[in-house]
């Protein structure tokens, strides 16, 4: 019996162990750099948005990416499931929330709730680049137009 106890006890180290180093592997392989001329954008929605995906899958779950809006662009009425977090990189971003429209200059944060209607717009004259990160599946849930 003992040696039966001792062995389940060593697989069991044994699949901790190689689980604990499939991790750390998995880790290393993901580490890189990219300069900021490398970034690879790519249409979002049809345009004229663009995504830079940086972590994660924006269709599946946690994610972060950059979201470049062109000058004079405006997203309207719009709600996203889960909350975002996100901090301006580039130009004038305007955000409006609870009524209130906020110019935010590079460097501003955001802390978007979940299902809260909201808008953003790119000032100008610059496009406007955002950093965002959701622990979440993105969404964009339009508003009812009256």
């Amino acid at each position: 019996m003992r040696i039966k106890r001792n062995a389940v006890w060593a697989m069991l180290l044994v699949s901790i162990a190689g689980g604990s180093y499939t991790a750390v592997t998995s880790a290393a392989e993901q580490a890189g750099m990219t300069p900021a001329g490398s970034i690879a954008w790519e249409p979002f929605f049809g345009g004229p948005l663009q995504i830079a995906k940086l972590w994660g899958d924006r269709d599946q779950g946690a994610y972060g990416m950059l979201l470049k809006m062109p000058a004079g662009f405006e997203a309207g009425s719009h709600a996203h499931t889960a909350a975002y977090h996100a901090i301006n990189v580039q130009g004038t971003w305007l955000h409006t929330m609870d009524g209130q429209t906020k110019e935010l200059p590079v460097g501003s944060f955001v802390t978007q709730p979940g299902m809260q209607f909201h808008n953003d717009a790119c000032k100008g004259p610059d496009d406007c680049i955002l950093f965002i990160q959701q622990d979440a599946k993105g969404d964009f849930i339009p508003a009812e137009k009256k």
